[in-house]
């Protein structure tokens, strides 16, 4: 009721100062009265409108003044959106929660859809195991039931053999302990005949492997038939006395320098140089060349291009070519180059074995001891670096003559001597070994005559 007489009284006031306005426009015309210096026209356009403004503002004031609902929406309505548009984005957020969870609840679905098949299978799978361990059980109820059976045949064959009740009862127990012993076999002969199973499956699987095996021991079998063929025509060419160079023979030792910033040619000069005293070598031992090859040694491209490219590193290299098979009188020899630093391994005047030799022994004696001094020289040689013969495992040999003045020499004296192996020059690892022997009183004789040099070893 109080709106319907507030609309009412708005509608009165506004009608009055409608008339109101009107009436002062029509006599602002009519005198031709003028505001703002403006033609009585326009003045009365402006006195229409500010009678409507004057509607308008008194409208509203008299709603605001009377009605505060009216006046919060109307200056709050800012606030109001800024709060609907928080809360639209507080249930966006919700709503992408949601369906995050949404989804997070169908992936956990579908997780829990396939533990659920796989439980099945599963529960299937020990179904299956269930039924098997009946069977099992069956079985093993049967075998129970036999062993029961025999053990009343026994109990029976026992009741009517016992002579008397003390003996018939030291028999029971003798009886029940071989039941209890049979037992414990039948559960041992239960144990070994899985383990037969077990032990038949691997060899049924073994047998496919040692066919395998056997197919190739055929053929190695094969092999080495041709190989004892292909030996024996060796052997009878070798009591023929064909035989020219052995394997691992060495035909040619040298040493390549190449210092620094050495041109390629200059190193490979000297590689070809030893290969040429390998070729005159091979040639005096009774190898020749395999027509329409020139040459009695065969040496593979990719090895001599890799003894090149070694040799041309800066240093100084002992170079040694061996033949690699045995080899015929007549036919060509394959090497092989074997590089190694070539390092000083004795300084000259270094003592490479010594030792006393008394007085009054003999000749062989003497030489016996001679040659033990000689093989130390020649172990430790070998154990220091220096290149020995891959066949005879020497560093080099004596002059058998001068080897036999010493022995003289020894022989004629009356005092211990004290021998030394003495290094005649440097030693490097292309050797060769020269040694002298030097020979002087041992220390403690009266008379000392001083040091006496004799020999050197010629290698």
């Amino acid at each position: 009721m109080q709106g319907v007489l507030l609309i009412l009284y708005m509608l009165v006031v506004s009608g009055l100062i409608a008339v109101v306005g009107d009436r002062v426009g029509y006599r602002i015309g009519k005198k031709r009265l003028t505001w703002f210096n403006l033609r009585p026209r326009h003045t009365a356009i402006l006195v229409a409108v500010v009678t409507g403004v004057s509607i308008s503002a008194l409208t509203l004031g008299t709603l605001l003044l009377l009605n505060r609902s009216l006046s919060e929406a109307l200056f709050s309505y800012t606030n109001q959106i800024a709060q609907a548009e928080q809360e639209l984005r507080a249930l966006n957020r919700q709503k992408a929660l949601l369906e995050a969870e949404n989804a997070a609840l169908r992936v956990e679905r579908d997780h829990l859809k396939m533990d659920l098949d796989q439980f099945r299978s599963q529960q299937s799978a020990a179904q299956t195991r269930l039924s098997e361990v009946r069977d099992q059980l069956a079985v093993a109820l049967q075998e129970r039931q036999e062993a029961e059976a025999k053990l009343a045949a026994a109990n029976e064959q026992l009741a009517k053999v016992q002579p008397s009740l003390d003996r018939a009862h030291a028999e029971l127990e003798a009886v029940k302990a071989e039941v209890e012993s049979a037992r414990q076999v039948i559960a041992t002969l239960e144990s070994q005949k899985q383990a037969l199973q077990l032990d038949r499956d691997q060899l049924e699987r073994s047998l496919d492997v040692v066919q395998a095996a056997l197919t190739q021991l055929e053929n190695q079998k094969n092999q080495l038939e041709q190989e004892i063929e292909q030996l024996n025509q060796l052997a009878v060419r070798l009591r023929r006395g064909e035989l020219a160079i052995l394997a691992g023979e060495v035909l040619a030792t040298g040493v390549v320098e190449a210092p620094r910033g050495a041109k390629p040619e200059a190193i490979r000069r000297q590689f070809e140089h030893l290969l040429a005293q390998a070729e005159q070598r091979a040639l005096a031992l009774g190898s020749q060349p395999m027509p329409p090859l020139e040459n009695a040694i065969l040496i593979r491209r990719e090895d001599a291009d890799q003894a090149l490219e070694k040799l041309q590193e800066p240093g100084s290299w002992a170079v040694r070519i061996l033949s690699v098979t045995n080899r015929l009188k007549g036919e060509p020899v394959p090497v092989l180059v074997q590089i190694y630093p070539n390092q000083r391994i004795f300084a000259k005047g270094s003592v490479l074995a010594h030792g006393v030799i008394q007085p009054g022994l003999s000749e062989n004696q003497i030489q016996q001891q001679l040659l033990g001094l000689l093989n130390q020289a020649n172990q430790r040689s070998q154990e220091e670096g220096l290149l020995s013969d891959p066949i005879t495992g020497t560093v080099g040999e004596f002059s058998q003559v001068k080897f036999l003045e010493v022995v003289q020499h020894l022989r004629q004296s009356t005092t211990p001597l004290d021998v030394k192996l003495v290094a005649d020059t440097d030693i490097y690892t292309a050797g060769p070994l020269r040694v002298s022997f030097l020979m002087a009183e041992a220390s403690g004789q009266p008379g000392s005559s001083g040091a006496q040099q004799a020999g050197r070893p010629e290698g």
